[in-house]
């Protein structure tokens, strides 16, 4: 669990993403087993209304396409806490969903994409494109700790943007092991966090 605060609180489920969420967390009415980041109760949670958001997908053409997800929420019956229950390829406070942005930096990065040719095909802007390049740069020192922690990355010099891109981009990288090592999801990027804290927690089976 990680902790900074009072107001925001989410439970990101790691094995479900947001093209079968509906199916497996909207729509079911199971009993859910959650562990509250907040007071640490585990399923004592009821439904509690949803609130519509909207997230990045990669169109087959390769276009960016912005759709509508409706989030649930859950209320934890032992301290009254709502939390919103997240699919794991959302990244918290973005509109930019995880595989859009690793693929955004691939383009550029590793394939030597330019800029234009970048924008002209995706139908993104320059500046989503530069701040997503500089949203991979900011976080270089906590991607380099976790690679080194799941023994991955071995050399001696710090990693560079082009190969932490690379190890993440590998089909066997598990985010949820990254939120296990840093307590909070990759590329989680909020700066006023002192009067707008979080509670997180995670499933991570």
């Amino acid at each position: 669990m990680y902790k900074t605060s009072t107001h925001t609180l989410m439970i990101i489920e790691f094995q479900v993403f947001s093209k079968d969420y509906k199916e497996k967390i909207l729509n079911c009415y199971h009993s859910f087993e959650y562990i509250c980041p907040k007071c640490g109760a585990k399923a004592r949670f009821h439904r509690h209304g949803t609130y519509q958001r909207f997230i990045t997908y990669l169109s087959i053409s390769g276009d960016i396409v912005f759709e509508p997800l409706e989030i649930l929420r859950l209320k934890c019956q032992s301290c009254n806490s709502t939390h919103s229950i997240l699919p794991g390829d959302i990244i918290p406070f973005q509109v930019y969903s995880l595989p859009v942005v690793l693929f955004l930096c691939e383009q550029i990065l590793i394939k030597k994409a330019s800029i234009r040719h970048t924008v002209s095909k995706t139908k993104c802007t320059i500046q989503t494109i530069y701040q997503k390049l500089n949203l991979l740069k900011r976080s270089l020192t906590l991607i380099e700790y976790y690679l080194r922690q799941i023994s991955i990355y071995t050399a001696t010099a710090s990693i560079s943007r082009t190969q932490a891109l690379t190890f993440l981009l590998l089909p066997t990288m598990k985010f949820s092991s990254y939120f296990h090592c840093h307590g909070h999801p990759i590329f989680l990027n909020r700066r006023n966090t002192i009067s707008y804290h979080f509670y997180f927690a995670a499933v991570l089976s």
